[in-house]
């Protein structure tokens, strides 16, 4: 059977008629074939923002045209992309904020002392095989409760920052003693690292889908 030959006339970027195998017809409703006049409507939609008066297609152009406006477009891709990124490091950067908040406001101080100091290897290239030595202090405190406790400090240093003997201000979860900070500069900022770099991460993807949601609009 030989393939349909589909025309578009068009006059002033309107449709004037349409042809089916070299038969003329007014409008889309003109044509007795519902197959065809679906293909010549998606015709019109894929033509519509082209500047030229005639546009001809046969069955298998309009399968491809078809078949390539059922796929996501890259912009698409990109957008959704994006936008699941800039989701998820908002919403990390929220929990980690909510978290610190909470610790903090259920940190007591007291004062420390540092009674040794641990040092650790640790493979910082894989690749290379770099190892390198980092210092992790052990201090000592008493608790509201009156126990003393001794806790290795998880935030580890590759320089020995503290000395065994060292006084220092011990901040502590009362309900959970054992997790515990040497209360400083340092430590404070190391706890807003994580939000601080998915909050900016998350500004960013969010940033890309406006620009890309406006690139795809104009």
């Amino acid at each position: 059977m030989p393939k349909k030959k589909y025309s578009i006339n068009w006059e002033n970027d309107e449709p004037a008629s349409f042809e089916v195998n070299g038969v003329t017809y007014n409008s889309l409703d003109d044509v007795p074939d519902w197959k065809d006049r679906d293909k010549l409507a998606a015709m019109v939609q894929a033509s519509s923002e082209d500047d030229f008066e005639e546009v001809k297609f046969d069955e298998k152009e309009f399968e491809e045209l078809r078949k390539a406006a059922e796929n996501p477009s890259m912009e698409r891709w990109v957008l959704g992309g994006f936008t699941g990124i800039a989701v998820i490091a908002l919403l990390i950067t929220a929990i980690s904020i909510f978290s610190n908040i909470q610790k903090i406001s259920k940190e007591e101080s007291a004062p420390g002392r540092v009674v040794d100091v641990v040092v650790q290897k640790v493979v910082v290239n894989e690749q290379n095989n770099i190892v390198r030595d980092f210092y992790y202090p052990v201090i000592e405190f008493t608790a509201s409760d009156g126990h003393r406790r001794t806790v290795q400090i998880s935030e580890g240093s590759d320089s020995p920052y503290y000395e065994k003997g060292n006084e220092v201000t011990v901040a502590y979860d009362p309900e959970h003693p054992l997790d515990a900070r040497i209360k400083s500069a340092s430590s404070s900022v190391l706890m807003w690292v994580l939000p601080s770099i998915t909050g900016i991460l998350g500004i960013a993807f969010a940033g890309a889908v406006l620009v890309v949601k406006k690139v795809m609009a104009a």
